[in-house]
């Protein structure tokens, strides 16, 4: 019994002594619900998703778009922009675009920000989810929004800034994403709001989003979305220019 107590004791001075240990200890549970809550196994086991969406500010159309996602971190959006073709894309490793309206035609690869923002925005699932960029998760409290309670989730990126991500404390969804400036860590760049979570055989997905940059709202409508016929991963490639 003795000796029992004594490691009882132990470790609750350990727990009292580094509350960090008990902060990873409570983030791999939420992320875990999370990942349960979401499929996120489900969607691993998907050779490819490919999804219609649109924008819209105001009641005015924006971009259509084709978004062709594969595991476990490729990605391909292409579309059409002031009556011209448009690419982003992810390889896995680099992240490149094709923005003809810039007066440049030619494959230009992404910033290290463009990339990670490009990736958090549409990647395979949970943006909570390991892509192999080398983010790292943080619990950093709690917060009441939208009539709602919620998990803070710090992803902190390799190129400088970080996220914060609410993640609801009843449904285990991701509720909002808020990031920062990179020039100015402390600073709200933008926030997107998921909203419309529709369960498609063993996935939730959501489809909508909405994103407020200070006054100005855009809105994000997946009109489509089509499971697991494959995609080839030339198409992810930078072309040779």
């Amino acid at each position: 019994m003795k000796i029992i107590n004594m490691w009882c004791k132990s470790f609750l001075l350990l727990f009292i002594l580094n509350p960090v240990f008990s902060q990873s200890q409570d983030l791999e549970s939420i992320l875990d619900r999370h990942f349960e809550a979401i499929g996120q196994e489900n969607l691993i086991a998907m050779r490819s998703i490919v999804m219609e969406a649109r924008e819209m500010e105001g009641f005015s159309s924006g971009k259509k778009y084709t978004i062709t996602k594969k595991f476990p971190n490729k990605i391909r959006v292409e579309g059409k922009w002031q009556e011209q073709m448009y690419v982003k894309a992810f390889d896995g490793v680099r992240a490149w675009t094709i923005a003809p309206w810039t007066g440049v035609h030619t494959a230009q690869l992404m910033t290290d920000r463009e990339r990670d923002l490009f990736v958090m925005d549409v990647g395979v699932g949970s943006p909570l989810y390991d892509y192999g960029l080398g983010n790292t998760l943080q619990l950093i409290g709690s917060e009441r929004a939208d009539d709602a309670n919620h998990y803070v989730i710090r992803s902190t990126m390799p190129s400088g800034f970080y996220v914060d991500y609410l993640v609801d404390k009843k449904n285990e969804q991701i509720h909002l994403a808020r990031v920062y400036k990179e020039e100015e860590p402390d600073a709200v760049a933008y926030e997107i709001i998921y909203k419309n979570y529709k369960n498609l055989g063993g996935v939730s997905i959501p489809f909508g989003f909405e994103k407020r940059i200070e006054r100005r709202v855009t809105s994000i409508v997946i009109d489509d979305i089509v499971f697991g016929q494959g995609a080839p991963n030339s198409i992810f490639n930078k072309p040779e220019n």
